[in-house]
């Protein structure tokens, strides 16, 4: 079945996205947000695809290749913002409809997070066209960029992200149903905020990762085989589990359920 909607976690993999700071990467949030949105509308019986489910690098034309050739009509790019402004801003098409944009921004608004403007912006050298790529190359997807907050932000924006990210994809969640007419309820959210309460990153530039069986003691010489994050443009898991400190559960493609000893001091990160 063709997807309704396609969602892009923005940034990934060498491009770390300039909405970071001390508390995140942005790239990380992004996916983050995206892949608890993905896990909502397929609970809410919605067809969904994502521009990327792990830490991998998209340029541009490849990024808007993917959502003009998933048969959405539709698209998230989930971003956080930077320039030391406050509050969320939902970026459309100067030939989309502002409608679906303003109940996002309605919904967001209602969550508790202020919404600084919504809005479109032209390329100055031709007018006819929309100045971000995300509203220019994705085709007839009508695609709204939302910026969920800044990252260096002066008045609450922080604080509200590090606490309060997923109530804010929840409200786009909710505004796309009712955007949509699509029977909308918020009886799943506690188990999808469940599911991604921690992800596991492996960073671009390692080789190779051990990964044990589950029934292994995760030292060096148990191995099951090996993850290759560098091929891959760095990898990411949702946790399952940690049976003890700085040992996770992760399911795999290649190894199934496995353990994975990521130790900060080893450049892996959690994010909540």
């Amino acid at each position: 079945m063709k997807p309704i909607l396609i969602i892009d976690a923005g940034h990934g993999g060498r491009d770390p996205g300039g909405g970071s700071n001390q508390y995140w990467t942005e790239k990380n949030l992004n996916l983050s947000i995206s892949l608890y949105q993905f896990e909502r509308y397929k609970e809410l019986g919605i067809p969904v695809a994502l521009t990327r489910r792990t830490d991998i690098t998209l340029n541009p034309k490849s990024r808007t290749r993917i959502v003009r050739d998933s048969g959405a009509l539709y698209c998230h790019s989930n971003h956080i913002n930077a320039g030391g402004g406050d509050g969320a801003e939902i970026i459309h098409s100067i030939y989309g409809d502002i409608d679906m944009a303003e109940k996002m921004a309605e919904a967001i608004r209602e969550a508790g997070q202020n919404v600084r403007r919504v809005f479109t912006r032209k390329l100055p050298t031709n007018p006819k066209r929309d100045f971000y790529y995300m509203n220019r190359n994705t085709g007839k997807v009508n695609t709204a960029i939302i910026e969920y907050g800044f990252a260096d932000s002066d008045g609450d924006d922080v604080n509200q992200l590090r606490k309060q990210w997923k109530r804010y994809a929840e409200a786009v969640v909710k505004a796309f149903c009712q955007y949509i007419d699509h029977p909308y309820n918020n009886g799943a959210v506690s188990t999808a905020a469940k599911m991604q309460q921690k992800v596991l990153h492996l960073p671009v530039n390692a080789p190779s990762w051990r990964v044990y069986a589950m029934h292994a003691i995760p030292i060096k010489g148990n191995e099951k085989g090996f993850l290759r994050p560098k091929k891959f443009g760095g990898l990411t898991y949702e946790v399952l589990g940690s049976p003890q400190a700085h040992v996770y559960i992760i399911q795999t493609r290649d190894f199934g359920k496995v353990q994975i000893y990521a130790h900060p001091s080893t450049g892996a990160v959690i994010t909540a």
